[in-house]
């Protein structure tokens, strides 16, 4: 059974509306707090008795909380609105601690995935190569650059000082149980590909996949490096259409994570097959019906992972979808069960009915 509808417009733009009320995670990647921890605005008394308002790190950590807002909220893409946000937070950084650890991390996430990005991380790193909120972007520079010492290293730093939700090492697991042999699989970006990488260079899980993080496509070195490690053949393409141009020119078997957001997702929809957490995206037509059934019942299902967890729906609802087909109410009536009790502790139902997918 292809994509259709459940991740379709309808799917997602009711997702969209249900997210404020989706289980919260702390900020899984790049530290401890969440958006819950910070006072933007709150004063306090520093030792010398002067009033202060906000240190620079908590400058930065308002930065990272309103990021990763705008990304949970927006499929991990950030509209233009709350970018304009993070550049003016960034430009008062760098005029109240010029040249500070802060300020090129500041700099980091507004250009980022830019290369530019990565030569403020440099400085960074010169600066306090210590610091936690490091582990998360080294992790991601060493992917990059596809170099696997530095990622056995920062994947072991991620595992432990980065302070991901264990629900999303879980969810993690899935998503490698939901590909094939020697997979190419796209990842959205920190919520999922930065536990992938902690499976497989921290705990020596499934390191014939391939990991990319679909954002860093615009940068044609990356392009570059990730076509030679898919042993595809041809010119590389640009970024728009290397996903579809690498399924035809690869034996490798290209997936795509249900992160993805629907800019991705979208002009390949014809093509992609919900095989568990990932899509397989294959111009030939595969029964994904077999492979849902021998994992769903295995999956973990992290309903603790964050905005991520409702991507376990998608599964359990073409299969659904498909014993309704066929007429076997009794397998149908088992998962509608299991889907609702799911759906509720997501904060999903209404997902789901305006889908089609659940009755009212």
């Amino acid at each position: 059974m292809v994509l259709a509808l459940l991740t379709g417009s309808a799917f997602g733009q009711a997702a969209a509306e249900e997210q404020l009320t989706a289980p919260e995670v702390k900020d899984a990647v790049q530290g401890g707090w969440s958006a819950s921890d910070l006072d933007k605005t709150k004063a306090f008394i520093a030792p010398d008795g002067t009033v202060q308002h906000q240190t620079t790190k908590t400058r930065l950590d308002v930065l990272r909380v309103e990021r990763n807002a705008s990304l949970a909220r927006n499929q991990g893409r950030i509209p233009a609105m709350d970018q304009a946000l993070l550049v003016d937070l960034a430009v008062e950084l760098n005029a109240t601690a010029p040249q500070s650890f802060e300020a090129h991390m500041a700099n980091y996430y507004v250009q980022f995935p830019a290369p530019p990005a990565f030569q403020e991380l440099d400085l960074a790193n010169v600066r306090s190569k210590e610091r936690e909120e490091l582990v998360g972007p080294n992790l991601l520079n060493a992917a990059r650059k596809s170099n696997p010492e530095q990622l056995t290293y920062w994947a072991g730093e991620m595992k432990q000082r980065g302070k991901i939700a264990p629900g999303l090492y879980r969810l993690a697991e899935d998503i490698l149980a939901s590909v094939e042999p020697s997979a190419v699989l796209f990842a959205a970006g920190e919520m999922d590909a930065y536990p992938l990488w902690v499976e497989q260079f921290a705990n020596a899980k499934r390191k014939d996949v391939l990991v990319v993080d679909e954002r860093l496509l615009v940068d044609p070195a990356y392009r570059i490096r990730i076509w030679e490690r898919s042993m595809a053949t041809g010119e590389v393409p640009v970024a728009e259409r290397f996903i579809a141009d690498l399924a035809v020119s690869t034996q490798r078997p290209v997936f795509l994570s249900l992160a993805v957001g629907q800019s991705t997702m979208g002009p390949l929809r014809e093509r992609l097959y919900v095989t568990g957490l990932a899509m397989r995206l294959s111009a030939v037509p595969i029964d994904n019906i077999p492979l849902l059934e021998s994992r769903w019942d295995r999956f973990k299902k992290a309903l603790d992972a964050g905005p991520l967890a409702r991507n376990y729906l998608v599964p359990g609802a073409v299969l659904l979808t498909h014993y309704r087909t066929i007429g076997d109410e009794a397998r149908a009536s088992r998962l509608e069960l299991e889907l609702r009790d799911m759906a509720k502790r997501l904060g999903a139902t209404n997902s789901l009915i305006k889908s089609g997918v659940l009755a009212h």
